[in-house]
């Protein structure tokens, strides 16, 4: 598939790009600027935010240009969901130009301004090169010699410098569609390693050499694996070759990084192209503790790529994917396997079996060695289990028995979201599902009734003034006056209560608030998809 969202605005335009990567290839670095007249991009789909960020960083006399993804899906005729900005100025200097700031990282610092839902990722300029930082002894892995530390793990350690011009920037960032830069005072697009090239021909290629590159950060693999499914391009040659035998370096990466890359490989509307590119690269099992033999079924296979497939669709509707579900997707087969084989031994040598035990016992088991590759939340490994669970009460040969306890259960639509998963591919499900369909629709139809009510109370609160205020009193001086202990004597007129009963209203009030923006921040990282 030919990308021709460039080459389209400008006659001649192809030729010029296909040249500059020729020299990309033969130098390993070659500037090209395309003039606002010659790629016509459509800058009024640019954050307003966005603008604003970099003005003011060039008002205060820093560089600052748009950069990443925003600029990438402009260039592909899509309008941008993110927009980061890449500066000479450090994050402390950036930080004390935007009261709406706040520094994130500890590798390589970065500055988030949010202005209500939108976020604005601001990185200084990185500089340096990992292949030519100077250390007492070389090492020699696998061949090839580096001038820089190995952990044992084989990852290079480097030092995360700062530099001072996009060039060395621009060597440090990861795939060449990533790397082109926008100037939005002038209109002028700089590129120096053929990313503009590889955008007309669909192509992800890494900066660099590959190796090296996936040594530094091996997440890059899943990046890779990510824009391939996402963007609909192929990776080239020479970034996939390297993947295979770099592959085990994503067990060095850090279970809680790895939580969150694996919810931005699933749970962005990309789910069903994405396990097709891992699984065709053969990083599935890197990412999810399920055996290679139930992964290579077809059966497996195909209720994953069903349920995948429903998983978008639920992002094209704007419906929330929740983590703790795709979870439970995606290891169902690691633990009814599991579930089945230990219940069988036991068959052969307990007169009695506790499956309540037992259900919990291999959840348990199957969810830490998950654990160790993708640090969950503790509330994400609790609603697992209990999906898994409710999946035996929705099976049950007698579910009017169970009808109030199951419904009771706050993940009973999730998990008979599930169970329909699992009907589609099992036909003796399916009379379970007509049964359960009726009580589904009805705790549907009530949640909809309580958010309504919800809505509705919210103007409400507002009215009363209580919206945002904040208590200064200290917490152990608020907890003496409720005890009748504060500075002044005990108010035995009611007024007292009063005076308790506002300052909880207001404590309640601003912690909602701080709730709500840091779930606004969670969710524009695609931390709460």
């Amino acid at each position: 598939m030919r990308y021709t969202k460039i080459s389209a605005l400008n006659p001649g335009l192809n030729d010029l790009l296909k040249k500059n990567k020729a020299q990309v290839v033969k130098n390993g670095q070659q500037k090209l600027v395309l003039t606002a007249d010659q790629h016509h991009l459509p800058t009024e789909k640019i954050s307003k935010s966005a603008v604003k960020v970099i003005k003011r960083l060039k008002q205060a006399g820093f560089e600052a240009y748009l950069v990443g993804g925003g600029v990438r899906d402009l260039l592909l005729g899509k309008t941008p969901k993110d927009f980061d900005v890449s500066t000479n100025a450090t994050p402390e200097q950036v930080r004390r130009l935007f009261n709406n700031a706040r520094i994130i990282g500890r590798r390589f610092k970065i500055v988030h301004i949010i202005y209500n839902n939108e976020i604005i990722e601001v990185t200084t300029f990185r500089g340096g090169n990992s292949t030519q930082l100077q250390v007492d002894t070389p090492i020699s892995l696998n061949g090839k010699r580096y001038e820089v530390q190995v952990n044992p793990d084989g990852m290079l350690v480097r030092d995360n410098s700062y530099g001072t011009n996009i060039k060395d920037d621009a060597q440090r960032r990861d795939f060449t569609i990533n790397a082109i830069y926008l100037d939005i005072q002038t209109g002028e697009l700089i590129d120096f390693h053929g990313g503009l090239y590889d955008l007309t021909q669909g192509v992800i290629d890494i900066i660099g050499d590959p190796e090296t590159r996936y040594r530094e950060d091996p997440v890059r693999i899943l990046r890779a694996a990510r824009f391939s499914a996402k963007l609909g391009f192929k990776i080239s040659k020479r970034t996939v070759q390297m993947i295979g035998p770099c592959a085990n370096l994503l067990h060095s990466v850090a279970p809680a990084r790895m939580y969150d890359e694996v919810n931005k490989l699933f749970l962005t509307g990309h789910a069903q192209a994405t396990f097709k590119v891992l699984t065709a690269l053969g990083l599935f099992t890197h990412l999810f503790s399920i055996s290679p033999m139930l992964l290579n079924s077809s059966v497996c296979r195909s209720f994953l790529d069903h349920a995948f497939a429903s998983t978008d669709q639920r992002f094209k509707e704007n419906k929330c994917n929740k983590p703790h579900f795709l979870y439970a997707i995606v290891l169902w087969n690691e633990f009814i396997w599991n579930f089945y084989q230990q219940r069988d031994e036991l068959l052969l040598s307990a007169d009695d079996i506790n499956y309540k035990d037992l259900i919990s016992y291999l959840a348990s088991k199957v969810v830490i060695q998950q654990y160790q590759i993708t640090a969950m939340p503790e509330q994400i490994i609790n609603s697992i289990a209990l999906l898994w669970r409710l999946q035996f009460l929705l099976e049950t040969k007698e579910p009017d028995k169970y009808v109030r306890e199951t419904t009771s259960y706050h993940a009973f639509r999730a998990a008979f979201d599930l169970f329909k998963l699992r009907a589609e591919f099992d036909p003796n499900l399916r009379s379970r599902v007509d049964f359960w369909q009726p009580h589904y629709d009805r705790c549907k139809a009530e949640s909809e009734r309580r958010r309504l009510n919800d809505q509705n109370r919210q103007p409400e609160r507002r009215s009363n003034g209580n919206e945002g205020s904040n208590s200064r009193r200290s917490r152990p001086e608020r907890r003496d006056r409720s005890r009748g202990f504060g500075n002044s004597a005990p108010r035995r007129d009611g007024a007292g209560d009063q005076e308790r009963a506002q300052n909880f209203e207001e404590n309640a009030a601003s912690r909602q608030k701080r709730i709500n923006k840091a779930r606004s921040w969670r969710q524009a990282m695609n931390l709460e998809p």
